[in-house]
């Protein structure tokens, strides 16, 4: 994209942004620019945050670092050899297993070569997890590809015999059923090696399920420790659409921020527009989300926190984290270093990160 169309791009932005909160235009550019060269962040960062918006509090833009200043700060808190533990599902799964954090549990591996299947055995054949899958019927399943982010390649389903007494996985809101050998080639890579990972499916509580039954809806939890100490920076809920079986922005799901005070659930916004929709009802089903309360909100931030004191060399983090049927939070996933977008999403101050980063810094010198 040429300057010149990138200039207009901003201008659009700026002009709707103007529009939305009855501010003057010119007004609108002095103070981006002013915020822009102070924070080396961009107009769409600004816009995103809701910076111009009244309830915007204006000491509260320099709350906010830069790319660069983020993956810093990251890289101090979180070292980057040690991050890999919590990128492969595999590793990731193994490790909460072993350090006692709640998650739903992981039942098989499938790889041509290393694949394996708790209380079965090998796993590297379509043949071997048509035989495993046999011994699952009546269950429900979640299939995830072992690396990826977006819940991209995620699906779900029951596991049934059809007419012949062969095992189907009967894909949930869809009327496709697929055979082991199939579900081996949706998930082949490169060079056609197929590799995933099969969990036990999680049935979330009552009342996450009321903000959209055909989702996994969690909630992105910002989480620091800093001289032992680990707090909750900020949060948002996450809602998937209607039929959708994950809840991540990028796949059009709705993003509510959290009142981390009290769990109180803030007007939401989507990812696809920059400006903040202040979106009260769900827009598919109706249902009223913004300003209702989180049920146990203290019991989720507690439970993340503790996850994180828990994870090896990690000292920040985005986790995300369910409500299984039973009222127990459930730890999807650990993201050591989340979207630094998710700061402007909730309104989140990453310049915590920075100062964290600095205090790690001079404690490693000493």
């Amino acid at each position: 994209m040429s300057i010149v169309n990138a200039f207009k791009n901003v201008g659009r932005m700026l002009a709707t942004e103007a529009r939305e909160t009855r501010r003057p235009v010119a007004a609108l550019w002095l103070e981006v620019a002013e915020f822009c060269l102070r924070t080396r962040l961009g107009p769409r960062y600004f816009v995103v945050a809701g910076m111009a918006r009244p309830d915007f509090p204006r000491h509260e833009r320099w709350h906010h670092i830069s790319d660069a200043q983020f993956h810093r700060a990251v890289d101090i808190l979180n070292p980057p050899a040690y991050r890999k533990l919590t990128q492969s599902k595999l590793a990731e799964k193994g490790l909460y297993e072993l350090l006692e954090i709640p998650s739903p549990r992981m039942l098989a591996h499938y790889h041509p070569e290393t694949g394996y299947a708790r209380e079965f055995g090998a796993l590297c054949s379509p043949e071997a997890l048509d035989a495993w899958l046999l011994t699952q019927v009546g269950r429900r399943l979640c299939v995830k590809p072992l690396e990826g982010w977006g819940g991209r390649g995620v699906l779900a389903g029951d596991v049934e015999l059809d007419r012949n007494g062969a095992a189907m996985v009967g894909i949930l809101h869809s009327s496709e059923r697929i055979a082991a050998r199939e579900l081996v080639d949706r998930y082949a890579g490169n060079g056609g090696m197929s590799n995933f990972l099969v969990e036990a499916y999680l049935r979330q509580s009552v009342e996450f399920s009321r903000f959209n039954s055909s989702s996994l809806n969690s909630i992105r939890i910002w989480v620091i420790q800093q001289r032992g100490e680990v707090r909750v920076l900020g949060a948002y809920l996450r809602v998937g659409r209607a039929g959708a079986l994950v809840d991540n922005g990028s796949a059009g799901g709705i993003m509510f921020p959290i009142d981390c005070r009290d769990g109180t659930l803030l007007p939401g916004l989507l990812k696809s527009t920059p400006h903040r929709g202040d979106i009260i009802t769900h827009l598919d089903s109706g249902e009223t989300i913004a300003g209702g309360r989180l049920p146990d909100w203290d019991l989720i931030g507690d439970f993340a926190c503790e996850a994180l004191r828990k994870l090896p060399h990690t000292r920040f983090a985005g986790l995300d984290v369910a409500v299984s049927h039973g009222g127990e939070p459930m730890l999807i996933e650990c993201n050591p270093v989340p979207d630094k977008d998710g700061a402007a999403h909730a309104r989140i101050p990453s310049i915590e990160l920075k100062r964290a980063a600095r205090l790690q810094r001079k404690e490693s010198e000493q």
